[in-house]
């Protein structure tokens, strides 16, 4: 009688856990649907709110909070040898302006990516050179140790002797800062001929710090674009879609409009031709105002095959170890 009474004693123990056990759930919370992420393309005026934003700058930028902080330095497996170079990725974070752009209003970034070392052709016979006016022309290694201005089929290239050799990157970098700073351009067409304006000096534009990036000191963009806080300038965005059918905001770095350019043909003419090539094969731009991302006219079948790149074909541009608006 006493086992029997027991095993009576245990049997209600047990099922008093079990009843308290399925008690040991929270109440939950009310389910509600999830707020759909809007995607936009076309070209908008940006204000440039902060680069290279540490964790809590970004928190803030973004209203959200993040586990990590960013990392803007690595490296790069580059050429046939797949020899590594230090990389550094430079964010530009951007805001549209919701006035000119129908109400829109988004945070985003524009993207560039630098490598520690000069850029060079296929073959190794020529690198790319920068003058201080920002402007850009290839010369073989030997006219770039005498600082000779390199002749082509339709006449002198339009390049100052000042100048020095150019890093990955630095090219798409100094246009986006010339057309946010709304710099002239160094030459006019006066009489059928292309002269030298009167005051030449407004036109400088070339970063001379880039070294430092690699250090993790980004104080000289920061005062770049401090030089005029209120300036905008008019970028492209578009959708990129990923092969597991996500999809993401993008920008165009190509090519950049200074925020009083209302011709957008020339910008256009640019994507049309790397597209052409095979650039940005997975990513829907549409040259025009702003809108709303319309998933269902997505149409990629002419976009071409080869990768979408930041930089021209032939060029690698790393990665980006994270994104926003996912």
């Amino acid at each position: 009688m006493v086992i029997s009474g027991n095993i009576k004693i245990m049997n209600n123990m047990n099922k008093r856990k079990v009843g308290y056990a399925f008690m040991a759930f929270s109440k939950g919370t009310e389910s509600k649907e999830g707020n759909a992420v809007k995607r936009y393309t076309g070209v908008a005026p940006v204000f440039v709110l902060a680069v290279n934003p540490n964790k809590a700058e970004l928190e803030k930028l973004y209203n959200t909070q993040l586990e990590n902080n960013p990392e803007y330095l690595g490296e790069v497996e580059v050429g046939e040898d797949k020899h590594k170079v230090q990389n550094v990725r430079l964010d530009f974070i951007v805001k549209t302006d919701a006035e000119k752009c129908g109400g829109i209003e988004f945070t985003t970034k524009v993207a560039f990516f630098i490598r520690k070392e000069y850029r060079y052709n296929r073959d190794q016979t020529k690198v790319q050179v920068i003058d201080k006016y920002g402007r850009t022309a290839w010369v073989t290694v030997e006219q770039a140790k005498a600082h000779e201005i390199p002749v082509y089929k339709n006449g002198p290239a339009n390049i100052d002797k000042d100048y020095r050799p150019a890093y990955h990157g630095e090219e798409e970098l100094t246009n986006f800062i010339k057309a946010y700073l709304n710099i002239p351009n160094v030459m006019k067409y006066v009489n059928n001929t292309w002269v030298m304006v009167d005051k030449p000096e407004d036109c400088e534009a070339r970063l001379e710090s880039i070294a430092e990036y690699f250090k993790g000191n980004f104080k000289e963009l920061r005062d770049v674009i401090a030089l005029q806080p209120n300036n905008k300038v008019k970028v492209l965005f578009g959708v990129r879609t990923t092969d597991d059918n996500k999809q993401y905001q993008a920008v165009y770095n190509q090519m950049f409009l200074k925020n009083n350019t209302t011709d957008y043909s020339k910008l256009d003419a640019d994507l049309q031709e790397r597209k052409a090539a095979g650039a940005y094969p997975t990513t829907e731009f549409t040259v025009g105002d702003l809108k709303e991302y319309d998933v269902e006219s997505t149409d990629l079948s002419n976009s071409g095959a080869a990768g979408d790149m930041p930089f021209p074909a032939g060029d690698t541009a790393g990665g980006t170890p994270w994104d926003f608006g996912k």
